[in-house]
């Protein structure tokens, strides 16, 4: 495993702790300096008292594990006496296959550094103890969204899912090429936040590939309770879907409306749906809101649908595409025997990990659409850890790095691509497009989580 460096241990010291509240509900005195750290990390202000209390009973309510690198002689005077110089919180958020199966993961959040603090080893001191840990509680991988796209690679991290900020513009839009179904019905914020919203977004989560749980402090901001900043909400309105002669609700979306320069613009904050025509009327309603120039979106999936639904899809502008979720596989054989398969087959992937977690050689074996894992050797090469040769040999089929395992594993990146990016490395043109479609998933992979 990584070794943290002893120019680290001589300056920091690592503290791992949950976090707490006093008496009165205000983050405690060991998590409201850590607190403080994040905010200044993601240059935020800081809290107020209410907001803060609201935080720290979510963190809480999340089961979070906080963990901190401590300046061991700080210079009096310096936010260093209270503050931590490095943050990181990792809790347990589960991640949907898409058929009704779910995987734990070690969700990890907030990891900031001291500018002043920057390459002494903090990051990869608290990121080694992190996944040591997360190996300990026996999670078969780790996950994240980032801020920043380059950081985590280097620690095993690949980007499974990306998501994209979209446009639609109205006067182009609509009608539809085809006809909508169901009912659209305008509902109070308050009346979706009473268990209806939640309702809908576990049956998004069940059938949705690579859907993630929600954080407890979400919720009150994609119902218009509060602002990103913590702050009251203004203006958040709130819809939902039914089908046909059904009181069922299968959908709901929440926006507001902003202006941005010239233009009117529906801002889209929550767009969750159990089925694909909740989806489609949902986007027509948004469409059909007068007084307005555009809708925007920022978690569109990649195959949007409603760019072929548009009676004229040059309405359908991309902003900006985007990393969403990050996976880091500590367990291969847990990981890849907890997600459903699309076709049977097997194949021989030789893992290398330089954090040392889940290098091997292993043989995935899917029949009737559930895999099975073999150990074939302890590294990539085909020997134990005394470095003897194993007796089973087998051709490897593909060589990889673990990053580019956790891309794959949800179903989202193409092993032929990464075979044509030079990441993957195959014994034949033929493996790549056999694990393909081994790890076809029903549907798109598509999260509208952040943590």
């Amino acid at each position: 495993m990584a070794s943290i460096n002893d120019a680290f241990t001589a300056r920091f010291d690592l503290r791992e702790f949950q976090p707490g509240t006093d008496a009165d509900g205000a983050p405690d005195t060991q998590t409201a300096p850590w607190m403080e750290a994040v905010g200044l990390g993601f240059h935020e202000a800081s809290p107020s008292p209410e907001l803060a209390a609201r935080m720290a009973a979510n963190f809480i309510a999340d089961q979070e594990t906080f963990l901190g690198a401590y300046v061991k002689d700080p210079v009096p005077g310096s936010v260093d006496e209270t503050w931590p110089a490095g943050t990181f919180t990792w809790f347990r958020k589960a991640l949907s296959w898409g058929d009704g199966s779910f995987v734990d993961t070690q969700a990890i959040s907030a990891v900031t550094v001291r500018p002043t603090e920057r390459r002494r080893g903090i990051l990869r001191a608290m990121m080694t103890h992190a996944l040591e840990r997360g190996v300990e509680e026996g999670y078969a991988m780790a996950s994240l969204t980032a801020s920043e796209g380059t950081i985590y690679r280097r620690f095993g991290f690949g980007c499974a899912i990306r998501e994209r900020a979209v446009r639609v513009r109205r006067n182009r839009a609509l009608p539809f090429v085809a006809p909508t179904s169901g009912v659209v019905t305008m509902v109070p914020t308050t009346w979706l936040a009473d268990g209806v919203g939640k309702d809908v977004f576990a049956r998004f989560h069940e059938r949705t590939p690579g859907s993630m749980v929600r954080n407890a402090g979400t919720w009150p901001i994609v119902f218009g309770e509060y602002g990103g900043d913590g702050e009251k909400a203004k203006g958040v309105r709130a819809a939902v879907h039914r089908p046909t002669a059904s009181d069922e609700v299968d959908g709901y979306v929440t926006w507001r409306v902003s202006e941005s320069g010239s233009e009117t613009v529906v801002e889209v904050l929550d767009l969750v749906y159990a089925t694909d025509a909740a989806y489609l009327s949902l986007w027509e309603f948004l469409l059909s809101i007068d007084l307005n120039d555009v809708v925007k979106y920022n978690r569109s999936r990649l195959d949007d649908p409603i760019v072929a639904a548009l009676g004229d899809n040059r309405a359908y502008d991309v902003d900006h595409e985007e990393d969403h979720v990050w996976l880091r596989v500590l367990d291969v054989a847990a990981a890849l025997t907890s997600r459903p398969y699309a076709v049977d087959g097997s194949v021989v992937l030789a893992v290398a990990d330089a954090m040392g977690f889940a290098t091997g050689t292993y043989r995935l074996d899917v029949v009737d659409g559930v895999g099975s894992v073999t150990r074939l050797a302890d590294d990539v090469d085909g020997h134990d850890d005394d470095g003897h040769d194993v007796d089973e040999r087998h051709d490897v089929d593909v060589r990889l790095d673990v990053a580019d395992l956790g891309a794959l594993l949800i179903g989202a990146v193409s092993p032929v691509t990464l075979a044509a990016a030079g990441l993957l490395r195959a014994s034949d043109p033929a493996v790549p497009v056999r694990l393909r479609a081994m790890l076809l998933p029903a549907r798109t992979p598509h999260g509208i989580t952040y943590f």
